[in-house]
């Protein structure tokens, strides 16, 4: 089975690296892990994004190679 790692930045910073990832079937596993996981991070973040922050997850494979990402932009106005 392919191994997913999903990393978490803050703008410019590497917050959360997944130095262990997570053995998945496939893509489409990894992408319903992805989804939750990003629901959850959100919650938590409990009023730290602040206006101009930038948070994305990444779901990267053994390789390297980036296959998703899930963004959140706060602005003002």
């Amino acid at each position: 089975m392919p191994r997913f790692y999903f990393n978490v930045r803050n703008g410019d910073r590497m917050n959360d690296r997944d130095e262990l990832g997570q053995e998945l079937p496939d893509r489409r596993a990894a992408w319903e892990i992805a989804t939750r996981y990003a629901g959850d991070s959100l919650r938590d973040l409990d009023g730290d994004l602040q206006p101009d922050d930038d948070w994305r997850l990444e779901v990267q494979t053994e390789d390297g190679a980036r296959i998703f990402q899930i963004s959140i932009r706060a602005r003002l106005g």
